[in-house]
């Protein structure tokens, strides 16, 4: 695909061709026009910009000639309505006739075929059949995009091997493609995580994966019912150049969920190597295509034992130092332990236990334990040692007095109310 890619990428250059200076000075500004917007899709010599200058010299003697007698100018307009195969014939060549009728309709993938031919390297016998396939176009009843890409689906995929077949389909993504790498590119500069003096190279590597991607899922052709697609765009996330899972954390964007990520997201804080980082990156792409896979496995209805997850907290013990594991720990569970302390706050003041209570102090007291406390059941749960479960013990045994008070006050209530029950009963 690199060499495609390339060719992609740069042939056409349309948007640089320019009417020939000696057109521009010859003929009327509104013929010059119409050259130019034929020019922006196709390249085409001095020599027949002149035949099409004089192609339309012609035409405006036609209409004067028919205002000078009176003709309505309503009935002269379909002289000037398009530039169509017929004005066009005589002065393109067969190839460039196909170079304009696919920018008129890049959704027509016989043309792609076609313009790609010498970088698909297809024989003639295809190029013929394409051809032949593409004039039946034209005379067939029109029917909905859906089914016209999937008419030139089928047909080119029992013409094209499998190579040439899957380069056409990401051909037709291609201004998608190179549009959603640069947007990618954006983040990446913004972030600045761009390695310096490789620019080229990582950017490529982002218009190499939306090619790919694209054209693996080719939503146009809407195959898939929506469980299917929604898997399939999972599956191409597998697809994803590191730089781009590292841009999509570091932002926010969608992404996995899981150790590996989180431990990025921390990345400054955390003082992290770009050996770190690398090592982390590949690892969570490898977490991710073992769940995948077992997902997939699912959807097909294979009932294999579903491949077991390496543990995330082993391997990133090996990756990061013990001093970079706390702190992780305390970053990743900070939120979630003032949410649990105003949740204890809230259960205090329910009970009347805040009365006396100093709320600013009492509050980085009860975040704090609940920090220690998510913590200790993390290492426990990842781990399950004598000294985690030693740990979580700790924790819990140095609870602040007012939560002991609550605790007993809630079994309390609890042991009165199994009373009642029992009573009743």
């Amino acid at each position: 695909m690199t060499k495609l890619l390339l060719s992609l990428l740069f042939l056409p250059i349309l948007g640089q061709a320019q009417v020939s200076p000696n057109v521009s000075k010859r003929y009327p500004a509104h013929i010059v026009y119409k050259i130019d917007d034929v020019i922006s899709k196709v390249n085409l010599s001095e020599d027949k910009q002149i035949k099409m200058a004089q192609k339309f010299m012609k035409t405006d003697s036609i209409v004067n000639a028919g205002l000078a007698v009176g003709a309505p100018a309503e009935s002269l307009k379909a002289y000037y309505n398009s530039i169509d195969k017929t004005f066009l014939k005589n002065i393109l060549s067969v190839e460039e006739m196909e170079q304009y009728n696919y920018e008129m309709d890049k959704d027509n993938r016989f043309l792609a075929a076609l313009i790609l031919a010498p970088h698909l390297k297809l024989q003639p016998e295809q190029i013929n059949k394409i051809r032949q396939l593409n004039d039946s176009v034209s005379t067939t009843p029109q029917k909905s995009t859906k089914e016209t890409i999937q008419f030139y689906n089928r047909k080119l995929s029992k013409i094209l091997n499998k190579q040439q077949y899957v380069d056409v389909v990401k051909s037709t993504y291609k201004d998608q493609s190179i549009a959603d790498a640069r947007t990618d590119w954006q983040g990446i500069l913004k972030l600045k995580i761009n390695t310096p003096g490789k620019e080229q190279e990582e950017f490529k590597q982002l218009v190499d994966f939306h090619f790919a991607k694209n054209g693996f899922l080719d939503k146009k052709a809407e195959l898939y019912e929506k469980k299917k697609q929604d898997f399939l765009s999972l599956k191409a996330t597998m697809m994803e150049p590191p730089l781009l899972i590292r841009s999509k954390i570091l932002s926010d964007q969608k992404h996995a969920n899981n150790k590996y990520a989180s431990l990025i997201q921390f990345e400054k804080e955390l003082n992290l190597s770009q050996k770190q980082i690398d090592t982390l990156l590949v690892k969570y792409l490898t977490f991710e295509k073992i769940i995948i896979e077992n997902k997939e496995n699912d959807l097909k209805g294979n009932f294999t034992t579903p491949k077991p997850l390496p543990s995330e907290f082993e391997n990133i013990a090996k990756i990061v130092t013990s001093e970079q594991m706390n702190k992780w720990l305390n970053l990743k569970n900070k939120n979630e332990a003032i949410k649990k302390a105003n949740q204890s706050w809230a259960a205090l003041e329910s009970e009347g236990l805040t009365k006396n209570a100093d709320q600013q102090k009492l509050m980085p007291e009860l975040a704090n334990y609940h920090l220690k406390l998510l913590i200790a059941l993390e290492k426990n749960k990842n781990w399950k040692t004598s000294e985690t479960r030693f740990l979580v013990r700790d924790v819990e045994q140095k609870k602040p007095e007012i939560l002991v008070q609550l605790d007993a006050l809630s079994r309390s209530k609890a042991k009165s109310e199994n009373a009642k029950n029992a009573l009743a009963w």
